[in-house]
């Protein structure tokens, strides 16, 4: 969801990873560094060396100000932006920055930078992510909300945008096409004011224009942007406003006594809100609250959403949903307190490696909390081990409703939202999608809980998504139970119709379990364990 600054941060999160392992029952392994990302030293330091080495004018003209200008730029984007950079990059960077500082003068916006990048001839994305499609990407986060202004806008071009999940073989036959010319836009403008201080930074490839140079599309974009009455430059809150009403009609009196409420120490922050430990009656709780600085109408949307969502489940895998204020300036979500934090954590900051048992017992948790939102027309739109959290027992609970949704009445929707490595297809080509998307970010989560790796981990996110656009899958090694190795094959289809349904899975999943603790000891119930990874 927005609040997430990185792949692994969830709501209602608990402690640091070896703590959280020890108060879930998991067990532990080595625990990671800090001070880098991913281990790798801090790429940061790497830009600015290279900018140097490299004679840039602005790096050299004054170095001690320029590397104090370049730490503020990084400071206004998430740890997933420096996660996605490489040296190779360096002077992307300064690019992003120069677009950010234009985007500030009202006359200047929106702003648009087109480049051609290069033909896609149907393989695999290059290192510089070549590839098809309308991709928005946002700088920030790697996630999206709904259909934004730009995108609406972007429709009105024609590049190239699928039409039904039923297409999917013509979609395929369309990738075997030689030489697509594809460009790279990036875009920025105050279209998500909650986002960088007022202002959006997205990159996104088209392959529907026929040459290589851009003038021309940068004049069709501008001439979009100019028919949509200038939607992009002054977005109207006319309508969010309305739906905050609505939704708080919807929602009603969600209000508890915020005085007995006490919040303890910060565990996790995003772009517009702050995650908090407390308790309430003497329970433990996590509560997030939106920051005053990013409260406008369609922070409040997505936060009403949420509420409105966990206010109306109650399952044993869905976190629990304690109450909120919305009459107040801060607003604020209470949910059960998770002392285990998200799933991600466990298995990416640790040396961890699950039992098949334990893996089973996970799915099973997460397929059967799955199956109840979809019975309730629930479509989570995010499902991810970041929003996987877990408890003493280890159970596995659902989390982070900010961007799911009820089915609407057809039974489909286009807006791209979700986070890359784990979208589904037909959700990267904005087409039509159901619940069956969900399904196919639970075969990642699934391939994590075996493989215990990040999900395309040599891959930047956009490269990710053009893969599986593509058709790309990961490996799963030979090791993994053939079927549940099966089982991942057809939830990550690329035709939503033979993915199955989450009743099935859970059916499969289940007895798979009885199958491996009969043949395993003669028992229903031995002890699995989790055993420490060996040094990579």
């Amino acid at each position: 969801m927005e609040d997430d600054i990185e792949e692994g941060v969830a709501e209602s999160s608990g402690p640091s990873p070896r703590a959280a392992a020890a108060a879930a029952g998991l067990g532990s392994g080595g625990g990671g560094g800090g001070g880098s990302v991913h281990g790798s030293p801090d790429i940061r330091n790497v830009i600015y060396e290279r900018l140097v080495a490299i004679r840039n004018e602005e790096a050299i003209s004054n170095p001690s100000s320029f590397r104090v200008e370049l730490d503020r730029h990084f400071l206004r984007l998430p740890e997933s932006y420096l996660i996605d950079l490489d040296v190779s990059k360096a002077e992307q960077v300064l690019l992003h920055r120069r677009i950010l500082a234009d985007c500030a003068d009202p006359e200047k916006r929106p702003i648009f930078h087109a480049r051609y990048i290069g033909v896609d001839s149907g393989s695999t994305p290059t290192e510089n992510g070549n590839g098809g499609g309308f991709l928005p990407i946002n700088l920030r986060d790697d996630e999206f909300t709904e259909s934004e202004p730009y995108e609406r806008m972007m429709e009105d071009l024609s590049l190239e945008r699928g039409k039904g999940v039923d297409d999917f073989e013509a979609s395929s036959a369309r990738r075997d096409s030689k030489f697509v010319r594809v460009h790279e836009i990036i875009f920025s403008s105050i279209d998500k004011p909650k986002l960088l201080n007022g202002f959006c930074l997205d990159v996104f490839v088209v392959d529907g224009w026929d040459t290589e140079e851009t003038d021309g599309l940068l004049q069709k974009l501008i001439e979009a942007e100019a028919s949509s009455h200038g939607s992009l430059s002054n977005p109207t809150n006319l309508s969010q406003s309305e739906k905050v009403l609505e939704l708080q009609e919807k929602i009603g009196d969600s209000e508890f006594d915020r005085s007995l409420l006490q919040i303890g120490e910060k565990i996790a922050s995003g772009s517009s809100g702050d995650l908090y430990r407390g308790t309430y009656l003497g329970v433990d709780v996590a509560v997030k609250f939106l920051r005053s600085e990013h409260v406008n109408d369609s922070s409040k949307v997505e936060f009403l959403q949420e509420i409105m969502i966990l206010k109306s489940v109650d399952h044993e895998n869905v976190v629990q949903f304690y109450g909120a204020c919305t009459k107040h300036r801060k607003y604020l979500i209470v949910t059960e307190y998770m002392p285990g934090g998200n799933l991600y954590d466990f298995l990416h900051k640790q040396n961890n490696t699950l039992e098949l048992p334990v893996v089973l017992r996970i799915a099973i948790g997460i397929s059967k909390g799955m199956d109840y939102l979809h019975q309730n027309n629930i479509i989570h739109r995010d499902l991810k081990t970041a929003n996987l959290l877990i408890g003493s027992g280890q159970v596995v609970k659902i989390a982070d409703f900010g961007v799911s949704r009820l089915r609407s009445q057809g039974g489909e929707m286009t807006a791209e939202t979700g986070t890359y490595r784990w979208m589904a297809p037909e959700v990267i080509n904005h087409k039509p999608y159901d619940h069956k998307a969900d399904v196919f970010s639970f075969a990642i989560v699934l391939w994590e809980l075996v493989t215990t790796k990040i999900p395309y981990e040599n891959l930047t996110p956009l490269q990710a998504a053009l893969g599986v656009r593509q058709g790309m899958r990961m490996e799963i090694p030979p090791k993994v139970h053939p079927r549940l190795s099966k089982l991942i094959e057809r939830c990550w289809d690329e035709n939503p119709h033979v993915r199955p349904l989450f009743s099935e899975i859970t059916v499969e999943l289940e007895d798979i379990l009885r199958h491996v603790l009969v043949s395993k000891t003669g028992s229903r119930h031995p002890k699995a364990k989790i055993q420490k990874k060996s040094a990579r």
